[in-house]
C-alpha cells in the first residue's frame, strides 16, 4: 500500500493568537523592569552623588587625568607607603570619580580599599571637617560671634592672656598654644580640664603656631554653647542632611570596614579608635581628631562647600561661612577658619599669606586631605592609612600634589561619573557599576553623653 503524504496546512505550524499575545506581554514586562530597574539606579546616583549620571569616565574628568591620578596610588601601594587608598573628586555638586585601589591592609585576601565603604580615621582632618563646621553653624545660628572670647562659655579656661583669646584666634591657630600639652588625671574629664590650664606661648594674634590643644578648646567651647553632644550635633545639622550615612565617631574595634591605622604589638591591627593619642585619652572623641568617614561622604561635604554652602538643595551654611573656609585670615598666615591655603609652588614664609593658592584644605597625620578648589569649584578627597604597619610612615606631599595637579588641570566642567576599582580591589567584589553605588550600612556613631559624663571621664 502506498504511503500517502499530506500536504502541510498553510499556517499550520503558527502559534496561537493567545499564545502570541501572552508571550509578548511577558516580554513587555520583562524590558519594562530592565528599563525601571536602570531608571531607579540612575535616580539613585543621581540624588546621592550630585546630580551625576552612570557610566565610564568619558564625558567626565578625561580618561588620562582619571588614570594619572590612579596610577600615582597604584605607584604608592607597590612602593608600599599605604596598603590602599580611595579618591573622590568632583566639580560643584556633582561627583565625577570614585576610585579605589590596593586593600586595607598588606594581605592579598584582605577587602579591598572602596570608595564608597571602608572607613577611614580622617585624624587631623577632623578638625576641618567636625569642629570647624560645629563652630561656624553656632556663628550661623546667632549664638557666638568670631571674635567673642571663648572664656565666656568654658571658665575651665584660665591663665595668663587667656581672656583675650577669640573663636577666631583658635580656628586660625593664632591663640598662642603650644601644639600638644601635658595631659594629668586618670579619667578622661581629669585630662580635659589639665588641657585647658595649658599656658598660653605667645599673646593672642602674635604668632601662627598649630595647636592640637586649640581644637580640643574649641570643641569643648563649643559643646558647652550647643547644649548637647557635638556629635549629635553635626549628625542632625550635617551628616544626616547631606547623607553622610557613613560618617561619626568612634565605629568600634570591631568595624571590620575600618582601615587600620596602627599594628599592635601582639600583630593585630588597630581599628575603629583614633590613632591620635590625645584622643584617645580623652575618650576618641575631641576637637583635635576621632572623626571616621568614606571618601564618598567627605565627596558631599566637599561638593556643599565648593557649591557656596548647599547641596541639592539642602543648606548646611550660609554663603559668606562657606566662603571663610576658603579665604586666608588677616595675620594668620595661610590659615582661613579652620583650613589652610594649598600652595605647592611657594616656600612657607612664617606667618605671611600664600599669594596663588591653588586650594583650600586640610589634611590628616594618617594619610587623609580634602582639597577644593573655589574659582572652579573642583575639590578632591584622597584618603590612605599610611601609617599602619610601618616603622615611619612615609611623606603623601608629592601625591596629594599630583593627584590634584592631574585633575586640576583637565578645563572645563563636563558631565559624567567614573566608579573603578582597581584590579587588586575587582577580585574582591568591588566592581564598577551599581555594585559600587549600593547602599552601604550606615556607620551608627554612638551617642556620646556630654564631656563631663563620658566612660571613663
Amino acid at each position: 500500500m502506498a504511503s500517502v503524504v499530506r500536504a502541510a496546512r498553510p499556517g499550520a505550524y503558527r502559534r496561537n493568537p493567545l499564545q502570541a499575545g501572552l508571550a509578548a506581554l511577558v516580554l513587555a514586562v520583562f524590558v519594562l523592569s530592565l528599563v525601571l530597574s536602570l531608571w531607579f539606579t540612575t535616580a539613585e546616583a543621581m540624588r546621592k552623588y550630585g546630580g551625576v549620571g552612570v557610566g565610564t569616565a568619558a564625558g567626565a574628568f578625561p580618561l588620562a587625568a582619571v588614570d594619572s591620578a590612579a596610577s600615582l596610588l597604584r605607584s604608592d601601594v607597590a612602593r608600599r607607603v599605604y596598603p590602599g587608598a580611595v579618591l573622590a573628586a568632583g566639580i560643584g555638586e556633582r561627583t565625577l570619580v570614585l576610585r579605589g585601589t590596593g586593600r586595607l591592609v598588606w594581605s592579598v585576601s584582605a577587602a579591598a580599599a572602596s570608595p564608597v565603604s571602608t572607613l577611614y580615621d580622617l585624624a587631623s582632618l577632623s578638625k576641618a571637617v567636625a569642629t570647624t563646621t560645629a563652630v561656624l553653624l553656632l556663628v550661623q545660628d546667632g549664638r557666638i560671634r568670631l571674635d567673642d572670647p571663648v572664656q565666656r562659655w568654658l571658665p575651665g579656661f584660665s591663665g595668663r592672656w587667656k581672656e583675650q583669646v577669640t573663636w577666631r584666634h583658635l580656628l586660625t591657630h593664632t591663640a598662642g598654644l603650644p601644639p600638644a600639652g601635658h595631659m594629668r588625671g586618670s579619667t578622661s574629664a581629669q585630662r580635659l580640664a589639665s588641657l585647658l590650664r595649658t599656658r598660653l606661648e605667645a599673646r593672642p594674634g602674635a604668632e601662627v603656631q598649630y595647636s592640637d590643644v586649640g581644637y580640643v578648646t574649641l570643641w569643648a567651647a563649643a559643646e558647652h554653647v550647643a547644649g548637647e553632644p557635638l556629635p549629635r550635633f553635626l549628625a542632625r545639622r550635617v551628616w544626616r542632611p547631606l547623607g553622610m550615612s557613613s560618617t561619626g565617631y568612634l565605629p568600634g574595634e570591631g568595624c571590620v570596614r575600618c582601615a587600620p591605622t596602627l599594628m599592635l604589638n601582639s600583630g593585630a591591627p588597630f581599628r575603629g579608635k583614633p590613632s591620635d593619642p590625645m584622643a584617645r585619652k580623652l575618650g576618641g572623641i575631641a576637637g583635635n581628631a576621632g572623626l571616621f568617614s568614606t571618601a564618598a561622604d567627605l565627596g558631599r561635604f566637599a561638593a556643599m562647600v565648593a557649591s557656596g554652602g548647599i547641596l541639592n538643595g539642602v543648606r548646611i551654611l550660609r554663603p559668606d561661612l562657606a566662603r571663610a573656609l576658603v579665604t586666608q585670615q588677616p595675620r594668620a598666615g595661610r590659615r582661613t577658619l579652620g583650613w589652610d591655603a594649598f600652595c605647592p609652588a611657594e616656600p612657607a614664609v612664617a606667618g605671611l599669606p600664600c599669594l596663588h593658592p591653588i586650594a583650600y584644605g586640610h589634611y590628616g597625620w594618617t594619610g587623609t586631605s580634602l582639597w577644593v578648589d573655589p574659582a572652579r569649584g573642583l575639590w578632591v578627597v584622597l584618603l590612605a592609612n599610611r601609617s599602619y604597619d610601618v616603622i615611619k610612615p612615609k611623606p603623601m606631599d608629592s601625591v596629594r600634589q599630583g593627584v590634584f595637579a592631574a585633575l586640576e588641570g583637565t578645563g572645563a566642567a563636563t558631565v559624567g561619573v567614573s566608579l573603578a576599582t582597581d584590579s587588586a580591589a575587582d577580585d574582591a567584589g568591588a566592581l564598577p557599576g551599581r555594585s559600587l553605588l549600593a547602599q552601604q550600612p550606615p556607620l551608627h556613631a554612638p551617642v556620646a553623653a556630654p564631656l563631663e559624663a563620658y566612660p571613663g571621664r
